[in-house]
């Protein structure tokens, strides 16, 4: 017991020894500093002036009021989120029903109507989904699995 209370006062005792000493910053580390703020604000400068940065990334055509408004498109992914973000810029709410299969799509199309390009959508997806479009919808009906010819 008395080895455990000599050790706490041995412990408080040395920790006084360790006093904080100041942090003293030299005007020659300063400038430093300085320097390379301003070597790193002129590297940005030059970057933003060559257009490197803060660039618009690809984006989707802005948002279309009718069917039969054109728009040019490049796609290559997934069909479910391409129709996604068509029916969001077309004002239309997007759902989809049964069991989710990928249906990959290849879409090059320039100066098309949505209503063709829907068409087009709908021959590359084929026998695997139905595509629907309602007045505040569009929806996309994933087609049952063949089990041929049986039953569940």
């Amino acid at each position: 017991m008395k080895t455990t209370y000599l050790a706490g006062l041995a412990f408080i005792l040395l920790s006084g020894c360790q006093a904080q000493q100041p942090h003293t910053t030299s005007p020659q580390q300063l400038l430093s500093v300085s320097d390379d703020a301003s070597r790193i604000y002129s590297t940005q400068q030059q970057l933003y002036l060559n257009g490197a940065l803060n660039q618009k990334s690809a984006r989707f055509p802005d948002s279309f009021t009718a069917n039969s408004n054109r728009l040019s498109l490049d796609w290559e992914g997934d069909a479910i989120e391409l129709l996604a973000q068509l029916a969001r810029q077309r004002g239309l709410n997007f759902a989809y029903s049964g069991v989710r299969l990928p249906l990959p799509v290849s879409v090059h199309v320039n100066n098309i109507t949505f209503e063709n390009l829907l068409r087009q959508l709908e021959t590359q997806i084929g026998w695997r989904a139905t595509l629907k479009q309602q007045p505040l919808e569009l929806h996309l009906y994933f087609s049952l699995p063949d089990k041929g010819g049986r039953l569940a």
